[in-house]
This record gives C-alpha cells, structure tokens and sequence, in this order.
C-alpha cells in the first residue's frame, strides 16, 4: 500500500455553540420580602414562584400539514 493512495475520513470543523448568557451574579428577588436569590442565568427579576405568567413561544420548525 502506497502512503500516496490512502485517504482520511473525518467530520468538518465547526465552530463551537456559543455561550449561554449570563445576568448580574448575586440578584435577589424583586418581590417584597422574598429573599430568593436568583440564578446567574435566570433573565429574569423574580423567583419561579413571583415571576408572572409568559406566552409560549415555540421554536423550531413548523409541521407540514401532510405530517400533522
């Protein structure tokens, strides 16, 4: 076998997934007397518990309607 005629397999160079975003370390919840600190990644200015409700918003690719 000739070092000429092998070939190499691999997968293509991709750039890595960028960062998750981050917020001010050490927030505590906005709620009166609620003394929750928040996650660095919580966006955010309640806990789970005081945090209104938000609408959905869904991600992705749509269903075509012969898949549905």
């Amino acid at each position: 076998m000739n070092v000429m005629d092998e070939r190499f397999r691999g997968a293509q160079v991709r750039s890595l997934p960028r960062p998750n975003k981050r917020f001010a370390a050490g927030r505590v919840c906005a709620a009166p007397g609620c003394g929750t600190k928040l996650s660095m990644y919580n966006k955010w200015r309640y806990c789970w518990q005081h945090e209104p409700v938000h609408s959905y918003v869904p991600r992705g690719r749509r269903k075509s309607r012969a898949a549905a």
